[in-house]
């Protein structure tokens, strides 16, 4: 499946995107929730693709980081790269709600994470 859409190129988080509400509590490996979590606390951070592989950025992830108009310096490169235009982030919508941050997310799936 790898490789069928462009990474900004979706508009709404996947149905069982982990940064949906309404999605399957633990759809990801705890280790994938830890190095979110790491990752979010670094600068230069990283562009997280879609969990299904299909080569798309991940939207929820991607709607997090425009609401928090902080994004990362590996998002703001690859979104200059893909000359993605400030009318398609404000295309961006979820269906349902998503959660307000990682940490929010990864308490409903792993918060033992969170004690570490």
């Amino acid at each position: 499946m790898a490789g069928n859409v462009k990474p900004f190129e979706c508009k709404k988080p996947c149905n069982n995107c982990p940064y949906r509400k309404d999605a399957p509590l633990q759809h990801w490996d705890k280790f994938e929730y830890e190095k979110l979590l790491k990752q979010e606390n670094d600068y230069f951070g990283s562009v997280y693709g879609c969990h299904k592989n299909n080569g798309s950025t991940c939207i929820g992830w991607l709607m997090k980081q425009n609401e928090n108009n902080f994004p990362s310096i590996a998002l703001r490169l690859s979104l200059s790269t893909n000359k993605v235009s400030r009318e398609y982030l404000d295309s961006l919508n979820s269906p349902s709600e998503l959660y307000k941050d990682v940490h929010e997310m990864i308490k409903a799936n792993y918060p033992e994470i969170l004690k570490k």
